[in-house]
């Protein structure tokens, strides 16, 4: 099957496709994607989604079960709890600093093909502030008991 060029990256890619598999670039002549709820359930799937939906489950089970805990188990609970912030806490840093992450593929080449030039990334921002909340969290541990 003849390919062609992808107008953005170079790569090589099938006239069929709708955009190029490695940059996500969407070919102006290229089959055009049914509209649909089908479609945009599987577009709301991204993993940062459902990592948010996790996350506010997660976030509900903690709420239903601090009403429910006495005695020596609250100490348990309030170590899960800082468990969850932290994840937490990781993931909101990541959506600050790693904004690609958020947005599905497609979003992101019809954002670029429209002109908006989404900030780069900076993961090793993420990862610094990240390492300072296990430190600052470790002499919080440290210094509490």
């Amino acid at each position: 099957m003849p390919t062609q060029p992808c107008p953005e990256c170079g790569e090589a890619l099938s006239p069929k496709a709708a955009s190029c598999p490695h940059c996500g670039y969407p070919q102006e002549d290229g089959p055009k994607p049914r509209a649909g709820g089908w479609q945009a359930a599987s577009r709301a799937r991204t993993p940062i989604n459902v990592f948010a939906l996790a996350m506010m489950a997660c976030a509900s089970l903690f709420g239903v079960s601090a009403t429910q805990i006495e005695g020596h188990a609250l100490s348990a609970f309030t170590y899960a709890l800082h468990i969850f912030l932290a994840i937490a806490g990781m993931f909101f840093i990541c959506l600050l600093f790693c904004r690609s992450s958020i947005y599905h593929p497609e979003e992101l080449a019809r954002a670029k093909k429209d002109g908006l030039e989404i900030p780069p990334d900076r993961p090793v921002l993420a990862a610094i502030l990240i390492g300072v909340m296990i430190i600052g969290y470790s002499l919080y541990q440290l210094l509490s008991r």
